[in-house]
C-alpha cells in the first residue's frame, strides 16, 4: 500500500504537500486539553499512516513540515519545537517496518534505548514508567526475527494486519522514546525545573497515560487508515500489501 511516488515530481510534491497539511490540521488541536508533552496535539494519529504511504523519508518530511506549521499556528513552549522531531521520527519508523527494513529500526531504538539507560538519572526512576517503551522494543526484536525468517512473505489477512500493527506500535513507542530521551537523558528536564524526585513522581503516572497514545494510533490504523489504504489499493494509487517485491529500496 506504499504510494508510487518519485516518479512524478509534481505529484510528489502534492502528495507531500497534502498530508503536511493534515498533519498541521491536526497538530493545532491539543489532545485532552493537553499543550506539551505526548499529549500535545492530535497528529500522532496520522503519523503512521504517512510513513506507510510515502514511505521513511518523504514521510518522516511531510510529517515534519506539517507539525512545524501547526507548532507556528498553535505555538508551544519552545522545547516543543525539538519534542515535535519524534512526530517525524515515528512516520520514518513505520516506513521502515513496512519495507520490510529492520536493522535502520533497530538500530535507533537501540541507541536511543541506550542512550536512555546509560544516563545516571535513570536509574532511580522505576522502570513502570516507560513499561511500554520496553514493550515496544520486545515487538522491534519480534519483528526483526520475524523479517529475518521472511514472514511476511505470506500475503495472509492475518499477517497483513499485524504488519500493520507493528508499524503503528513500533512507530509510536519510538516518538514516546525520542521525547523521553530528549527530556531525561538530552537533560531538557532541567529546563522545566524538574529534579530527579519530580521526575520519579512523573514516571509513576506516566505508566499509565503513554500507552493510552499508542492504544489509539493502532485502533485509527485498523479501522480508519486500514480502509484508507484498501481504497488507495483499489484505485491503482498504491502497492498491494504483503507485496514485498514492489516496496521501494
Amino acid at each position: 500500500m506504499t504510494l508510487v511516488v518519485g516518479v512524478n515530481s509534481s505529484r510528489t510534491v502534492a502528495l507531500v504537500a497534502i498530508f503536511a497539511a493534515l498533519t498541521a490540521v491536526l497538530d493545532v488541536l491539543p489532545a485532552f486539553g493537553f499543550t506539551s508533552g505526548v499529549w500535545d496535539s492530535w497528529a500522532f494519529l496520522l503519523s503512521p499512516i504517512v510513513g506507510i504511504l510515502l514511505g521513511p523519508y518523504l514521510g518522516a518530511y511531510s510529517v515534519g513540515i506539517g507539525s512545524l506549521i501547526g507548532h507556528s499556528i498553535y505555538y508551544r513552549e519552545p522545547t516543543e519545537l525539538l519534542f515535535m522531531i519524534g512526530l517525524s521520527m515515528g512516520a520514518a519508523v513505520a516506513g521502515f517496518v513496512y519495507q520490510r527494513r529492520w536493522k535502520p529500526v533497530l538500530g535507533i531504538y537501540s541507541a536511543m534505548l541506550l542512550g536512555y539507560f546509560i544516563y545516571p538519572v535513570t536509574w532511580a526512576l522505576p522502570l513502570w514508567g516507560i513499561w511500554d517503551v520496553l514493550v515496544g522494543y520486545g515487538i522491534v526484536l519480534l519483528y526483526s526475527v520475524a523479517t529475518i525468517r521472511n514472514t511476511w512473505a505470506n500475503p495472509s489477512e492475518r499477517h497483513n494486519l499485524l504488519l500493520l500493527i507493528f508499524c503503528t506500535v513500533i512507530a509510536l513507542e519510538t516518538d514516546i522514546l525520542f521525547r523521553v530521551f530528549v527530556l531525561v537523558p538530552g537533560q531538557v528536564h532541567w529546563l522545566f525545573g524538574w529534579t530527579p524526585d519530580i521526575l520519579y513522581d512523573i514516571w509513576l503516572v506516566a505508566g499509565f497515560i503513554t500507552p493510552i497514545k499508542v492504544i489509539l494510533a493502532v485502533i485509527v490504523m485498523v479501522t480508519l487508515g486500514r480502509q484508507l489504504l484498501r481504497v488507495l489499493e483499489q484505485q491503482g494509487d498504491s502497492i498491494a500489501l504483503g507485496d514485498a517485491d514492489s516496496l521501494p529500496d
